[in-house]
This record gives structure tokens, C-alpha cells and sequence, in this order.
């Protein structure tokens, strides 16, 4: 099992994809925070002095974290940072699906709004899933990372 989730067409997968999300995700959010807070206020989870400050730096921190795992630089960090805001989201959708609140996810913006709802949950746990699997194998031959001569691929680099 180990050989199969190193090999570097399975690590190059799940960059382009967890990558690909996240920048899709990030952009409807950085053009319209005042909708994107709006979003966040619905959950009714976070006080509403800091709403805005997430509503601003969460689009930058997903796009960014997307581009460095397309790119193949800081791919451990950038997934780790996407897996832990997957835990978050999937916490926050389960909240919300427990108080029967009827809103939208905030996932990709006001221009796709989409209600919450357990597909949502098995969605970021697939979304996950690839994050830890690329914090667990970060490197492959086709990223920036791996260009360099002290990484191999498949091998499991210290934490």
C-alpha cells in the first residue's frame, strides 16, 4: 500500500486536485469578502469582531496554500494547512447541520452557493483524506521539491 500512495502519479493526483479546489475556492472569496462574511456569520460559530478578519485572510490563505501544491513547493506545510482547515469546515458543517440552519456552505463562493448538507461533509473528508496523504508523501518527481538532489521519490521525509 505504501508503494502505491508514494507512487508519483498518485502524490501528482492529489496535488492537482486538493490544489485545483482550493484556488476555485479561494477566488469568488477574495473578489466578494462582504458575501463571504456573510457566509461565515451564518454558521453562527465565530464573534462577529472576527468574522471579517477571516472573511479577508481565508480566500488568501486557501488560493496561496492551492498554488504552492500545483507548484510542488511547501507541499507538507500548504497540505497540513489545508487539512487543518478541512477539519475545521467539516466540524463547522456537522454545527450547523445540528441546529438545522438553512444556509449556504460559503465553499465556493456567492456565485455557487450550495446548501449544507452531508454531502458536503463527504466531500471535505475526501478533500481530507488527499491532504493527508499529502502530508504523509509530500514529494514526487514532478514538483519543485522533488527536483531536489536529497529527495527521492516515495521516501518519507522526517516530520
Amino acid at each position: 500500500m505504501t508503494s502505491f500512495l508514494s507512487n508519483a502519479y498518485v502524490v501528482l493526483f492529489s496535488r492537482i486536485v486538493l490544489g485545483t479546489v482550493f484556488i476555485i475556492a479561494s477566488l469568488d472569496k477574495i473578489i466578494a469578502p462582504d458575501a463571504f462574511a456573510a457566509n461565515i456569520l451564518a454558521y453562527k460559530i465565530l464573534p462577529y469582531a472576527m468574522v471579517n478578519m477571516f472573511a479577508l485572510l481565508l480566500p488568501w490563505i486557501e488560493l496561496l496554500c492551492g498554488v504552492f501544491l500545483l507548484a510542488g513547493v511547501l507541499v507538507r506545510p500548504s497540505s497540513f494547512i489545508i487539512s487543518s482547515l478541512l477539519v475545521v469546515f467539516v466540524i463547522a458543517i456537522v454545527a450547523a447541520l445540528a441546529q438545522d440552519l438553512k444556509i449556504d456552505c460559503g465553499c465556493f463562493g456567492k456565485d455557487h452557493a450550495t446548501p449544507i448538507g452531508w454531502d458536503r461533509v463527504l466531500e471535505d473528508i475526501g478533500l481530507l483524506f488527499l491532504g493527508i496523504h499529502l502530508v504523509v508523501f509530500p514529494f514526487s518527481k514532478w514538483s519543485i521539491e522533488g527536483l531536489r538532489p536529497d529527495r527521492t521519490e516515495g521516501s518519507i521525509p522526517p516530520m
